[in-house]
């Protein structure tokens, strides 16, 4: 590993920390390695959408974020990147309950010294490689084959007819089997659902809470039109099932053909609203993802007013972390503005597009991550 370059997210607000950090690295650390830092959650979610990391160090109290909601938001932006949790507290029920949900090492402060970071750091990246490459291998068993066939048929074949309205959606699995989910689910008053997930991790067992989380939107559409109320009731499930601390990133968008209006929840899923020209809106997440607490409360957005010529698009993570062979990634900046460029052609044509440019971006090699995309048109 000292011949490889080690690149490093530090996300702390303290400038002592980060100075004790920069020389505890330099004094141990080998071989070459390139120490990024921030000091907002927000910035360290976006430089981890835009830039590949070999391991991020995170203190959990930040100026906008404090405590393991700090890790939970991170730990569902960061792809697979091992996360070392830093604290100023000798918090044995944080640490125990922060490494069971993810995190490779839970480090205090004032404890820490050049020989011991440097290990936690090593441990780190090995033990997330050794992790990657057990999952390659069970991928290639033909029970996760067979898993993949029958989880095909969960997804839609083609979008609902919707006044007002042209729809599209793609997923493009990386593995026999997928974490990723779409749908477009009926709810009451001739209202459409909107639904793009994905499932931390990757193997069968996030196939199998992908179906549960399904069968638990549709069921609940039947009987609850309040887009939050339905994440909410969904999350108290998961959270009591998901015994192995899987999560789920999860947008739930409701389309309103009467008056043409959205109203949207999201646990951890950010979209867009893309009006003609180049204005643009964020459709952020109002809360954490499913799974995580099972207090959660899911609040719905309010009803938002479309106009003709509107697009509006969700996609996952392996849109965005897809990476060129110099290990840069494409971003979701690039992503916006090829769907924006493509927004006179149909919902199908624009994510087709899309997918076209991630492949030659990345120069047809294999796909790190699965690729799931959908976009709806205001007519």
């Amino acid at each position: 590993m000292d011949e490889e370059r080690v690149k490093i997210l530090l996300v702390e607000d303290d400038p002592d920390d980060v100075y004790v950090m920069r020389n505890l690295l330099g004094d141990r650390w080998s071989g070459p390695f390139e120490l990024v830092h921030v000091e907002l959650l927000a910035s360290a979610i976006e430089r981890c959408e835009e830039e590949k990391f070999n391991v991020v160090l995170l203190d959990l109290c930040l100026p906008d974020s404090t405590g393991l909601e700090t890790f939970f938001n991170l730990y569902a932006h960061a792809g697979e990147v091992p996360i070392v949790v830093l604290s100023g507290y000798n918090d044995e029920r944080t640490a125990i309950k922060a490494v069971q949900s993810g995190a490779q090492d839970y480090l205090v402060k004032g404890q820490l010294t050049d020989s011991l970071l440097v290990r936690s750091i090593r441990y780190a990246i090995e033990r997330s490689r050794r992790h990657h490459a057990e999952e390659a291998l069970r991928d290639t068993s033909e029970e996760f084959r067979a898993a993949g066939e029958i989880q095909q048929r969960l997804y839609p074949l083609a979008p609902p007819k919707l006044e007002g309205f042209e729809l599209a959606g793609a997923l493009y699995p990386a593995k026999a089997t997928a974490g990723d989910y779409f749908d477009y689910i009926p709810m009451l008053e001739g209202c459409l659902g909107i639904v793009l997930g994905d499932v931390s991790s990757h193997g069968m067992g996030p196939a199998l809470l992908m179906s549960e989380t399904r069968a638990c939107l549709r069921t609940l559409a039947q009987v609850h039109s309040d887009v939050g109320e339905i994440l909410t009731r969904t999350n108290r499930v998961l959270a009591a099932d998901t015994t192995d601390f899987h999560f789920v990133t999860l947008a739930l968008a409701r389309l309103d053909p009467r008056d043409r209006t959205m109203i949207y929840a999201s646990a951890g899923q950010r979209g867009y609203l893309l009006h003609p020209g180049y204005d643009a809106a964020i459709l952020d997440s109002t809360s954490l993802p499913l799974g995580v607490r099972d207090d959660t409360v899911v609040p719905a957005s309010s009803p938002i007013q479309l106009q003709t010529g509107d697009l509006i698009t969700f996609f996952t993570d392996g849109v965005v972390e897809a990476e060129s062979p110099g290990k840069v990634r494409f971003g979701f900046s690039r992503a916006l503005e090829i769907i924006r460029g493509e927004r006179e052609k149909s919902a199908a044509e624009i994510i087709d597009s899309l997918h076209r440019e991630i492949h030659g971006f990345s120069r047809y090699m294999p796909q790190a991550d699965d690729i799931t995309v959908v976009v709806v048109k205001v007519l």
